[in-house]
């Protein structure tokens, strides 16, 4: 059966999350003496977040054979991926850190979201590494794709850790 305009109005209509209403950033002086926050935007097309738990399954006597889980550990992740797009600031921080190692691939991140009213709320903020740096891939007559993988290291912050 269909349904006709009459009966269809916004509020049946599912509040949903676009992924563009994500706001990512990145710190591109970690060791300055204040942040200095670039938008992970230009040419990133996709973000996946990952917690990576670590989930160990107990079979007690009392759950006739049913396990119980316990998520014992975390290490959250997230990947952007996208085009390599020259000239950007933060592209042009992660890319630069590809073939160094240890501290300097650490620094800051930011997660936020954008509400209905415009206002962005920050979902998490940590500071993190960044691993599998990749720009170089894709077909001859393709923009490079590229992608980073952002490594939080510890406990992030439920909010903004810097707000002033």
């Amino acid at each position: 059966m269909a349904i006709s305009k009459a009966d269809f109005n916004a509020a049946t209509v599912p509040a949903v999350t676009p992924v563009y209403s994500i706001k990512a950033e990145i710190d591109t002086t970690p060791t300055g003496q204040a942040r200095t926050w670039k938008n992970l935007c230009a040419g990133w097309d996709n973000i996946t977040e990952a917690l990576n738990e670590q989930v160990q399954q107990y079979f007690f006597l009392c759950g006739n054979g049913f396990a119980t889980n316990y998520v014992t550990g975390i290490a959250p992740a997230i990947t952007l991926s996208g085009r390599r797009v020259l000239g950007d600031d933060a592209q042009t921080y992660i890319f630069g850190l590809k073939y160094k190692p240890m501290k300097d691939r650490q620094t800051n991140f930011r997660l936020s979201r954008t509400g209905a009213d415009g206002t962005d709320e920050v979902l998490a903020s940590a500071h993190v590494t960044l691993v599998n740096i990749s720009d170089i891939s894709g077909a001859t007559n393709d923009a490079s794709a590229c992608s980073v993988e952002i490594r939080f290291d510890g406990e992030p912050y439920v909010g903004d850790a810097w707000a002033t």
